[in-house]
């Protein structure tokens, strides 16, 4: 509503306006451009206004970089190949090395019979290996990896004093994987996705998300009281009996009460459904712990899930490349051979 003129007071205000003080009619008219004066009762909303939406719609696909373009084949060098790879033979207990990768987020694929795959994408961000744990010097057997980059002033001196003999940077992660003696990879090997073969099950282990003091219903799955008849206290989601028996004075340890909830530790077969090289992205079937830019080891299935991979080529101790061979860029796992819609 615009309110023509210099002049004005609150008797001058049509409507309800007029009983309001002169300070709080002052408050309420801005002046505009033109000489007019806007009424605005109260401040600017909470959400923005259509035209603000609408332009945000349309200026999005700018905010975001032009798609990458990626390669169909990829040739190694000989100066890309680390001079102490080897292939072995594995052997019964032979154990790879795991990678490091940062969780990208979750998206959809699907496969050449048109099914839809829920995958999570990670990715494997300059994954070296930093050192070697030797049964000689320090008991077990292992190797330590460093994922990502951080700044210097985040690091120990020793660890810079690795990272310049390595020729390497700063790295934001490090882990170790246990290997056997014939997995162990020479220091300086920089871990790519070709580690993992596409249809493999792998062993995934992260945090899962943090998320605060929960009740049972939702940190242990109970199924809670009765949703109408009976349940009077506002008692539909609460614990229910803490005791019985003999033993009703007494609480048992470990029992199972509303508390904070995450983040914790968690582990997860997944089945590696497609990587590509040339960014380094793995895409894995199913769910991972943690936020989007978290933190997740994958390794080789373990238990009864290795049986699975029996059929596969998986390359020992690693990925080695040959020289000035072209190697495909994006590998997808096969699709099955019955038609998953009949």
């Amino acid at each position: 509503r615009r309110v023509h003129g210099e002049n004005m007071n609150s008797s001058s205000i049509p409507g309800t306006i007029g009983a309001i003080s002169a300070s709080a009619a002052r408050r309420v008219l801005q002046p505009c451009q033109n000489g007019a004066v806007l009424l605005g009762l109260g401040r600017r909303h909470f959400y923005a206004s259509k035209w603000e939406r609408r332009l945000k719609t349309l200026l999005e696909p700018k905010r975001y970089a032009p798609a990458p373009n990626v390669p169909e084949t990829t040739v190694y060098a000989k100066e890309d190949i680390h001079p102490e790879l080897k292939k072995i033979r594995p052997i019964w207990q032979t154990r790879r090395t795991g990678v490091l990768a940062y969780k990208i987020g979750c998206m959809s694929l699907w496969d050449e019979w048109g099914e839809r795959h829920h995958v999570t994408v990670c990715k494997v961000d300059r994954c070296v290996v930093l050192e070697r744990r030797t049964l000689q010097k320090h008991g077990y057997e292992a190797l330590q990896l460093g994922l990502g980059y951080t700044g210097i002033h985040k690091q120990t001196k020793p660890n810079l004093g690795r990272y310049i003999k390595l020729g390497v940077e700063p790295k934001h992660k490090l882990q170790e994987f246990k290997v056997s003696p014939d997995c162990l990879l020479p220091e300086g090997h920089v871990m790519s996705v070709r580690h993992f073969t596409p249809g493999q099950w792998v062993f995934v282990s992260g945090w899962s998300k943090g998320r605060g003091f929960k009740g049972v219903m939702q940190r242990y799955g109970f199924a809670g009281q009765s949703a109408s008849h009976g349940t009077e206290g506002k008692a539909h989601r609460s614990i229910g009996a803490t005791s019985q028996g003999h033993s009703v004075h007494i609480v048992w340890k470990f029992k199972k009460m509303a508390g904070h909830m995450g983040p914790d530790p968690r582990v997860t077969n997944a089945k590696v459904f497609r990587i590509e090289a040339e960014r380094n992205l793995i895409y894995l079937k199913g769910v991972l712990p943690g936020y989007k830019g978290s933190v997740v080891k994958i390794s080789d299935a373990r238990g009864r899930t290795w049986v699975r991979n029996r059929e596969l080529y998986i390359p020992y101790p690693t990925f080695i490349p040959e020289p000035n061979r072209e190697y495909p860029t994006t590998i997808q796992c096969p699709p099955r051979k019955d038609d998953p819609f009949l």
